[in-house]
């Protein structure tokens, strides 16, 4: 019995002794590992900063030299350089990392086997290195050379901003000259796609991240033509400060000779911005010439604001040989104006200097204003009285040369026009607002015939009077339910305009330079009905909102005076106001009470769709004038446009046409494939004027171009093929721009 006692009270102190040593054993295990986890940290103190060392062992190995290893990471200001092992001077402050090396500072980042690195004046080589010096461009090199707080030379090395192992392209360079936020400078270069040499550079220069802008050669181009031949470009662009550049660049054409160009840009502050761009070539076909650029525009004090467009060439036939797009190709019209305005409420004031030519065959037509001063109200409410009035003045300097007349440099020209319009409450669905004004214009020259000139330095003067009644009927609509048209409301609104101009007796005598001057007495009544369909549709907001997604009208005009004051001229073509109120085309040779019937239809059933169709119906000759159709529309990543357009010469003077243009299209030029196909067609003479066919790819940093253009323009004939590759960060290589918009 005793015994058990004994062996009993041995197991509990036994099991006593356990329980109490186990919490003990357990710290010192929990304060062992937390040593070995635990790295060595030390600083070392200058008077630009500390550096910081952090490894899992540390000893000295000299007088003021250390050994780290395992987890090394050398820390000072901004930079960070981490390894497996390390040794540093603390006298000279360099460090020696190897194994596994990352290089850190700001966003520049490098990954190399060893790295030699001062952290006093910031400098050292690192081997077998690649990285980022900015967001964009990955260098690798057999040695990286800091050489610089924000300089790097990369020895034997390339660089691209694409991230494969087997870049889709990149520029290996003997020697590479890095300058942070600013360029890099390459010297025999290799231009690469997926490995291959494609192209060598003696030199280039490119911009990093800031991409500040840099002189240099720009990146050559090449092409092919079935009128010009063989063409190679190249170009110099120079650098005038932070806020201008200059770029000279020339087209050799290996069937038409050399083509020069410069291009000179500025923007001095926020508010200014100046463009001007001339080309010209002497050519071997005699269809050489020069081609004028201007655009500028600039916010000044006070509300002013200056703008300048000008687009001028020396001759029709360059500009129709050598423009790249059909539209600048085809029209006959160029214009160059410079002005000043400033608006205030609905006051305007305008300085403007401005020449405009219509080409014709034996001698264009030229109009010049030097200058023009103009004021104008559009309209300000006479106190709390029913009457708006407003106001047009202006003083011009005109001349006008065409193959007929050619007036003197400078005739002068003033007009002074008010006009005062009432507001009357609508009644019952009625409203009518009636306007009356009085003109005057002064002429310093005008026509006479039987001089040789045809212009006598004779004052004219012109004065009329006009008034116009407008009157809205009621209008009728109805709500129709849901049915497989949707819900819609229909809403008809029926208008009358009377129109009284009284007094233009000189006509014939008064020089037309624009078409204030191309006006005749006349007493008619305009009429029509529209049509309207809404449909309601949710907003961002989830409000419903009204839009009108269809209308269809009619218009006609009555002229009580079908000879418009004696001013009409009998199967002669005539083209002044109020003839071109209603419709397009408004040219006529014969004389009738009823204008052509205006018939307009537009549907926009969603934002990204609309569509337009005119035509003019000649009651009188019971036979149709002409007809227009535009639309556009776009769904996902397609869009489609065209444009109809067809004219008949149903009288003596008027040309007949019927042409259409088209547009479609698959993607964005900016991301994936994308491609287009535009087209210029004349129906009538079942001639193709114009193709344009392109086929993109970008990928994430690069991206490839290809067209194919042709042209049928009478004095040009002409297949073209253009290639352009783009690299991400550097720019194109190549020619290529994107495709004209039809609308």
């Amino acid at each position: 019995m005793q015994s058990r006692v004994v062996s009993r009270h041995f197991v509990y102190f036994v099991l006593g002794l356990l329980f109490s040593l186990a919490p003990a054993q357990s710290g010192e295990s929990l304060d062992f590992q937390e040593s070995v986890r635990q790295q060595v940290r030390h600083e070392f103190p200058y008077r630009d900063g500390t550096v910081t060392l952090l490894a899992d062992s540390l000893r000295t190995v000299s007088g003021g030299r250390f050994l780290a290893k395992g987890s090394v990471a050398i820390t000072f200001q901004d930079v960070m350089v981490s390894g497996d092992e390390a040794q540093y001077d603390e006298k000279t402050r360099e460090g020696t990392i190897t194994g596994h090396v990352r290089f850190s500072q700001r966003q520049q980042w490098l990954t190399c086997s060893r790295a030699e690195y001062n952290f006093g004046t910031q400098t050292g080589t690192f081997y077998d290195a690649s990285g980022f010096t900015d967001r964009e461009f990955l260098v690798t090199g057999r040695t990286i050379r800091k050489t610089g707080r924000d300089l790097y030379r990369v020895e034997e090395g390339f660089a691209t901003t694409c991230r494969e192992a087997l870049p889709k392209w990149s520029l290996s360079a003997s020697r590479t000259d890095i300058r942070i936020d600013h360029t890099a400078r390459l010297r025999n270069t290799i231009f690469k796609i997926k490995g291959f040499p494609v192209f060598y550079f003696p030199y280039l220069i490119f911009p990093m991240e800031k991409k500040v802008r840099s002189s240099g050669f720009v990146p050559f181009r090449t092409g092919n033509s079935t009128s010009k031949g063989r063409v190679f470009s190249e170009g110099y662009y120079q650098t005038l400060g932070k806020s201008a550049d200059v770029l000279i660049y020339g087209d050799y054409f290996s069937l038409r000779g050399l083509a020069v160009g410069g291009l000179f840009r500025a923007r001095p502050n926020p508010e200014t911005r100046f463009t001007l761009e001339a080309y010209g070539i002497k050519d071997r076909l005699d269809q050489g010439g020069i081609q004028l650029t201007v655009d500028g525009e600039s916010e000044l004090k006070d509300g002013w604001r200056a703008v300048a467009r000008v687009n001028i060439s020396s001759n029709f036939s360059f500009r129709q040989a050598f423009s790249d797009s059909f539209r600048a190709a085809t029209i006959s019209q160029e214009r160059a104006t410079a002005f000043l305005t400033r608006n205030h409420n609905s006051i305007s004031a305008n300085i403007a200097f401005e020449r405009q030519e219509v080409i014709f065959p034996i001698r264009s037509l030229v109009v010049r204003k030097l200058p023009s001063l103009e004021f104008l109200s559009l309209g300000t409410p006479l106190g709390r009285s029913p009457f708006i009035f407003s106001f047009r003045t202006s003083v011009d300097g005109m001349s006008r040369t065409d193959s007929i007349l050619e007036t003197q440099r400078l005739i002068q020209r003033m007009d002074v026009y008010p006009r005062l319009a009432m507001r009357i409450p609508s009644f019952k669905g009625f409203s009518l607002m009636p306007s009356f004004g009085v003109r005057e214009t002064y002429y310093g020259a005008q026509i006479a015939d039987g001089t040789s000139s045809r212009i006598v330095n004779q004052s004219l003067h012109r004065r009329y009077a006009d008034v116009n009644i407008e009157l809205r009927l009621p209008a009728m609509e109805r709500e129709f339910a849901p049915s497989r048209l949707g819900a819609f409301k229909h809403a008809v609104e029926p208008f009358i305009l009377y129109r009284r101009i009284y007094g233009i007796r000189d006509l014939d005598n008064t020089i037309r330079f624009d078409e204030e001057d191309a006006i005749a007495d006349t007493n008619e009544v305009e009429y029509g009905i529209i049509n309207r369909f809404f449909r309601n549709k949710q907003t961002g907001t989830g409000a419903g909102e009204r839009y009108e997604f269809m209308s269809f009208g009619l218009i006609q005009k009555y002229y009580f005076d079908p000879t418009f004051g004696g001013a009409f001229r009998q199967d002669q073509p005539n083209a002044f106001y109020p003839l071109d109120t209603v419709t397009g085309v408004y040219q006529t040779t014969i004389s009738s009470n009823l204008a052509p019937l205006s018939m307009i239809f537009r549907l926009s059933p969603q934002s990204n769709a609309h569509t337009d169709i005119r035509a003019d119906f000649d009651t009188r000759l019971q036979r149709w004038r002409n007809g227009s159709f535009s639309t556009w529309w776009e769904r996902g990543k397609f869009h489609f446009s065209a444009t109809y357009v067809k004219t008949r010469a149903v009288e003596l003077g008027i040309l007949t046409s019927n042409q259409v243009q088209g547009q479609i299209g698959y993607g964005s030029p900016d991301r994936g494939l994308s491609s287009s196909l535009t087209i210029s067609y004349n129906l009538r003479t079942s001639q193709l004027l114009n193709s344009n066919t392109r086929l993109n790819y970008t990928w994430d940093c690069c991206g490839v171009a290809m067209e194919f253009n042709q042209f049928d323009l009478g004095l040009r004939t002409e297949s073209r093929f253009s290639f352009s590759f783009t690299l991400k960060g550097i720019g194109s290589f190549g020619n290529i721009k994107r495709p004209d918009s039809l609308f």
